[in-house]
C-alpha cells in the first residue's frame, strides 16, 4: 500500500477515502484542516497541502460533484462570491483563517481527517 500511496495524490486521496463526497461545510472544513495541519495524513502528501494546491483540489473535487448539497454555508468563510467549482472559492475559504478568524470548527476537522484512508 505505500507504493500506492507514493503515486497517489491529495486529490485521489480524498476522493477515495469519500467515495460518496462530503457536504459543503464538511468539506470546507476539510480543507481548512488540510491547510493547518498535515497530522494523520502520509508524509508523502504533506507537501501539496498548500494554499494554491488545496483550492485547485478541491474546485476540481467541486467541479466532480464531490461537494453535496446546499453551499449557503459558504456565506460564513467568505467564499460566496465565487462558484465552488472555481478555485477562488476555497482560496477563499483558506484566507477566513486570517479574515474572519474563527472559521475552524476543530470538531468537524478532527472527525473528517479521522475518515482519511485508503478504502
Amino acid at each position: 500500500m505505500n507504493k500506492q500511496l507514493s503515486v497517489m495524490n491529495i486529490e485521489e486521496y480524498i476522493e477515495r477515502s469519500f467515495p460518496a463526497g462530503l457536504p459543503y461545510n464538511m468539506a470546507a472544513q476539510l480543507c481548512l484542516r488540510l491547510f493547518c495541519t498535515v497530522e494523520g495524513i502520509p508524509a508523502s502528501l504533506h507537501e501539496e497541502c498548500t494554499k494554491q494546491n488545496l483550492a485547485l483540489v478541491f474546485s476540481n473535487l467541486a467541479s466532480k460533484g464531490f461537494v453535496k448539497g446546499s453551499t449557503s454555508e459558504s456565506a460564513v468563510y467568505g467564499a460566496n462570491h465565487h462558484e465552488i467549482a472555481e478555485k477562488g472559492h476555497w482560496v477563499e475559504v483558506i484566507a477566513s483563517i486570517f479574515k474572519i478568524g474563527d472559521t475552524v470548527n476543530q470538531k468537524i476537522g478532527a472527525e473528517v481527517a479521522s475518515r482519511l484512508s485508503i478504502r
